[in-house]
């Protein structure tokens, strides 16, 4: 999405055209991401920090002079799925700088636009976490955004906040008992405790951890760790966190949680279901706890899965059923 905007300013002002989107998480901290006129960008960089550090209106632009030229910037709409914020930031024609930056303030608002339009499409309504429709989608993206430049924008925080050599690793988290939940309190105190669920998994897990509800009360969270008993941690730790956390009218709520790791050659399903076979161990013997697939197929608690017959069986079954 940056770089259609910065080609529709290319279009519009022409190839000359000054401009560049400044990407900035924490205050003094912009960073220049893309520019269309890399000696004048680069060259006035430093000199704008300061200036960016003022721009913290969604939409509105200000302006500065700047080594002699007319400079505006303004923050554009930010997207849900990253906690980094984009500054467009150009300069201005200098025989009419108003209507020009009319001009870019319009262009800010229709990407504005289409950052709201592509957030609800891969956002759970209810959550605000990604949905099943995205995890289907960018599955293989987000175990592969190590090996090769990010295709589009949905991945550059995971690149960023996350040890890229990590292996990656998948868990499915379910409510405890959530049924109960719906029966006894009713279907908003149901949705409740799945909007606070969501809450606390953006609380628990980094910035760049990738947190899906999958529908229900079934979760999932995709994370890069170097080892299994890491991984494990982490997830024991959004547990236990869980578990101490007091929900209005309800009181206690626990999940269970499975997990397996991930390599380059699998597919969504059957990360999943190795994921959930983890998850039905943990439900069937007590709730409230963490497993790890293959650390259960190594204790002999479960048998491995062949995914190859299993997929041929479902074939044939489809085929023939």
């Amino acid at each position: 999405m940056p770089r259609a905007l910065l080609q529709a300013m290319a279009t519009l002002f022409g190839k000359a055209a000054k401009v560049g989107i400044f990407s900035r998480e924490a205050p003094g901290e912009a960073v220049l991401r893309q520019f269309s006129a890399p000696s004048t960008m680069n060259s006035a960089a430093a000199q704008w920090l300061e200036f960016l550090d003022d721009v913290r209106t969604v939409g509105v632009p200000r302006s500065r002079m700047i080594g002699g030229r007319r400079c505006s910037a303004l923050l554009l709409q930010p997207s849900e799925l990253t906690s980094e914020h984009l500054i467009l930031a150009c300069e201005l024609d200098q025989a009419d700088p108003i209507e020009h930056a009319e001009m870019i303030a319009c262009l800010a608002r229709i990407y504005g636009s289409q950052i709201k339009l592509l957030d609800y499409s891969e956002l759970d309504t209810l959550t605000g976490l990604l949905n099943r429709k995205t995890f289907d989608e960018t599955f293989e993206r987000l175990l592969n955004a190590s090996c090769a430049p990010p295709p589009d924008d949905i991945i550059e925080d995971l690149r960023k906040s996350q040890d890229e050599k990590a292996p990656a690793w998948l868990c499915v988290i379910d409510i405890d008992h959530f049924k109960r939940v719906n029966d006894s309190f009713g279907h908003l105190f149901g949705d409740e405790v799945l909007l606070r669920m969501g809450e606390h998994m953006r609380k628990t897990f980094r910035g760049g951890d990738r947190l899906f509800r999958f529908g229900g009360e079934e979760f999932v969270v995709v994370l890069n760790a170097p080892s299994e008993a890491l991984a494990a941690s982490s997830f024991d730790r959004f547990r236990t966190s869980l578990e101490k956390h007091e929900f209005p009218q309800i009181g206690q709520v626990t999940c269970s949680i499975g997990f397996t790791g991930v390599s380059s050659m699998d597919v969504s399903t059957d990360v999943v279901g190795r994921a959930d076979e983890a998850l039905y161990y943990a439900k069937e013997h007590g709730r409230n706890q963490v497993c790890c697939y293959e650390r259960l197929v190594t204790d002999g608690a479960i048998v491995r899965r062949n995914t190859a017959e299993m997929r041929f069986a479902e074939d044939i079954d489809a085929l023939f059923g």
